[in-house]
């Protein structure tokens, strides 16, 4: 079910429902069946509001499910830690790290080189398994650093990390 954001933007922007509601040609009360969900909003409403508000209609609607997904967001947000990988290639002109924190992208996470030809990358993951390797120069990589790996669904052999 679709819920609108209106009565949250009226009051922040200091509009009152009677200003609105004559703004828009429409009574108070259906303004406030509006705000409180009780009647549909119609697509050519929302642009008329949207236009008052300066805003898009995407921001005047919100999906009662997305307070929920949000707050898992924020959730797993707080539970995500940093892993620094570095790899040691001081004559590779471009060095990238994919692997299942990225779905495993070809363009790969761009890792930073510096002065002592050391290339390093941090990224943000939940705890867990991770396979991954480095994309040097367009070769693919294991970790010489890391002893701790596995062999894919291909034969191939990944590194392992565990956060």
């Amino acid at each position: 079910m679709v819920k609108s954001k209106i009565k949250e933007i009226r009051q922040k922007r200091n509009i009152t429902q009677k200003n609105l509601a004559e703004k828009l040609g429409v009574s108070r009360q259906a303004l406030c069946m509006w705000e409180s969900d009780k009647r549909e909003l119609k697509a050519p409403v929302l642009k008329k509001i949207a236009k008052i508000f300066g805003v898009q209609i995407d921001e005047l609607i919100y999906i009662k499910e997305d307070l929920k997904i949000k707050k898992e967001m924020d959730m797993a947000r707080e539970k995500l830690l940093k892993a620094t990988f570095e790899l040691l290639a001081p004559d590779a002109k471009k060095v990238a790290l994919t692997g299942d924190f990225n779905s495993w992208d070809a363009n790969g996470i761009k890792m930073r080189k510096y002065k002592s030809g050391k290339w390093k990358a941090n990224v943000d993951c939940t705890p867990g398994r991770y396979e991954y390797k480095y994309i040097v120069d367009n070769e693919w990589w294991t970790d010489p650093n890391n002893t701790k790996s596995a062999v894919n669904s291909f034969g191939a052999v990944n590194s392992v990390i565990e956060l």
